[in-house]
């Protein structure tokens, strides 16, 4: 499939008025989310599955072809990749339908009995469905799929995060204002592709409490490129017996905030992690012995926090 590129720069939980104009063609990759609500789209519906694409007790004779494809928008290119098609029979009005066939094809061909059925074409958490007739006549369908792709990125003074470092938690954005959890865990590595609509969208880096959020619009066709600023710094703890001393093995640690609340707690010589900007206390328990000491993290400034046994 092919996307248009907008971008939007985003600092903290504010958004610098920063698009530009559609660029180059994007290739998306899968989302590798994990949603736990379905999207706002229509969703598949749960029936079993029939053994065969054409029907029971189908006559070869009075099989016809279905060529589906999809689009972002009424007059936009087709989707050449990163679709899920599923097909089901409706054998009586009121009746359960019975999933028939599925594809990956983002241009399927099925052979079908005539008769009435349920398409739904799904593009990561975008989805939609519509009945079809076959009757005498081959039948050939374009679905309108409104949806676009997310990219986020993030870089500390500048300075670009790996996209291995960062995942993100999307709420949609309902017109009641009210928001709605639809994916989280999200890598960064993938090109999220959602329904058209507004999102917030907070990007965590590592997994303590450096993250950041912003309101995210995302347009039929378009990849949005948002890039969050981070204020956080990457740390090593170590105990030791004098300053600059080696690495005391089997050590618990606990990182407090200046409230008492706990951040993160590991075990082990030479625990990391990525901690916000903003002063901790960090605790650390060897042999039945408790040592403590304050440190303050600066944005971009790596490095160790030696907690001296005394």
């Amino acid at each position: 499939m092919s996307f248009n590129r907008s971008s939007c720069l985003l600092v903290a939980s504010a958004v610098l008025l920063a698009v530009s104009t559609p660029l180059a063609a994007q290739q998306a990759t899968p989302n590798a989310g994990k949603p736990p609500a379905p999207p706002a789209a229509n969703p598949a519906p749960t029936l079993p599955a029939a053994p065969s694409q054409a029907g029971p007790a189908a006559d070869p004779a009075l099989l016809r072809s279905v060529s589906l494809s999809a689009v972002f928008t009424e007059k936009g290119p087709q989707i050449v990749s990163g679709m899920k098609w599923r097909v089901f029979r409706v054998e009586l009005a009121g009746s359960d339908a019975v999933k028939v066939t599925e594809s990956d094809d983002p241009s399927p061909k099925f052979t079908l009995a005539p008769g009435h059925y349920i398409v739904h074409a799904a593009y990561g958490l975008a989805a939609v469905t519509k009945d079809i007739t076959v009757g005498r006549d081959a039948v050939q369908d374009t679905l309108m799929l409104k949806a676009g792709g997310l990219q986020v990125e993030a870089s500390v003074l500048d300075k670009p995060i790996s996209p291995t470092q960062l995942t993100a938690r999307i709420m949609l954005i309902q017109p009641t204002g009210e928001r709605r959890l639809i994916a989280e865990g999200v890598s960064a590595t993938d090109i999220i592709r959602l329904p058209e609509g507004r999102y917030y969208v907070e990007c965590t880096y590592g997994d303590s409490n450096a993250a950041v959020s912003a309101e995210i619009s995302v347009t039929a066709g378009k990849l949005t490129e948002a890039t969050f600023h981070q204020m956080a710094a990457s740390l090593t703890l170590k105990l030791v017996s004098q300053p600059g001393g080696e690495a005391i093995a089997n050590t618990a640690w606990s990182v407090l905030t200046p409230g008492g609340d706990v951040i993160r707690e590991s075990i082990g010589a030479f625990p990391s992690l990525i901690l916000a900007e903003g002063n901790y206390t960090v605790v650390a328990r060897h042999e039945g012995r408790v040592y403590t000491r304050e440190f303050d993290v600066k944005a971009g400034q790596d490095g160790d926090v030696e907690v001296v046994a005394r």
